[in-house]
């Protein structure tokens, strides 16, 4: 094999290398946001007497306002469920970017960039769901449905899920 092909093969691996690390945290960031949404769901039903699908409608209220919260709205559901998953994927690349840099491949490194990655998102409840909220509604309808204690609990639930990451990351290159 010549020099150059064989620095065209070790390329093509390390870029094949570079997308299963991106496939598997994308992956890993879906399963840590519906790990954190049944979480939440069993809270909300267990503790706080709400229903499991009031935490999801209430995600769904920045798109619908209070309306969101009335009884079971499908629209809100939805959009809940949505909005979650594609916070998740975004933190899923946050946590890749890391992976990648740190060279994560234990499950204890995962769990701690998972966490970092964790506490680094509630810059979500404390500045970008009240600034959408207020801006959107004229009130921070998140904050005032979810008490701070669960939320930080669900945000390490999130972390701690990325823990899957190594198991996912070497099924993908099987």
């Amino acid at each position: 094999m010549t020099k150059t092909a064989l620095h065209q093969t070790s390329a093509s691996l390390n870029e094949a290398d570079h997308t299963r690390s991106l496939i598997a945290a994308l992956l890993t960031s879906q399963a840590a946001g519906l790990i954190m949404a049944v979480v939440v769901m069993a809270v909300f039903t267990l503790f706080l007497g709400k229903g499991p699908i009031y935490p999801v409608q209430v995600i769904g209220s920045i798109a619908f306002g209070e309306p969101a919260l009335t009884g079971f709205n499908p629209a809100a559901f939805l959009t809940g469920l949505v909005v979650h998953q594609g916070v998740a994927l975004a933190w899923g690349v946050v946590f890749w970017v890391f992976a990648r840099t740190l060279t994560i491949q234990t499950v204890k490194q995962a769990v701690i960039l998972g966490l970092s990655v964790a506490v680094l998102s509630m810059i979500d409840t404390y500045v970008l769901v009240p600034f959408a909220m207020k801006a959107l509604h004229g009130m921070d309808i998140w904050n005032r449905e979810v008490p701070i204690f669960w939320n930080w609990a669900a945000h390490i639930v999130f972390g701690l899920s990325y823990g899957l990451y190594p198991k996912i990351l070497s099924k993908l290159q099987s």
